[in-house]
């Protein structure tokens, strides 16, 4: 079965990492259907979207 990596993010945020494509479909435009997800190990911080941009507040939650 095809994998799909992904991590997910102190805010909760999850994102699509590395797409490992199974023996049988390799080097085809073909994937499973389902595809299995395989949690990556979390993050240590937020996602870039929840992050503030230098000399913004800080968000404290």
């Amino acid at each position: 079965m095809c994998i799909q990596y992904y991590r997910e993010y102190t805010c909760g945020c999850k994102r699509q990492e590395e797409f490992v494509q199974c023996d049988k479909r390799l080097g085809s435009n073909v994937r499973c259907d389902p595809v299995r997800p395989v949690p990556l190990p979390g993050a240590l911080h937020m996602c870039v979207r929840h992050m503030v941009q230098e000399g913004k507040d800080e968000m404290h939650g």
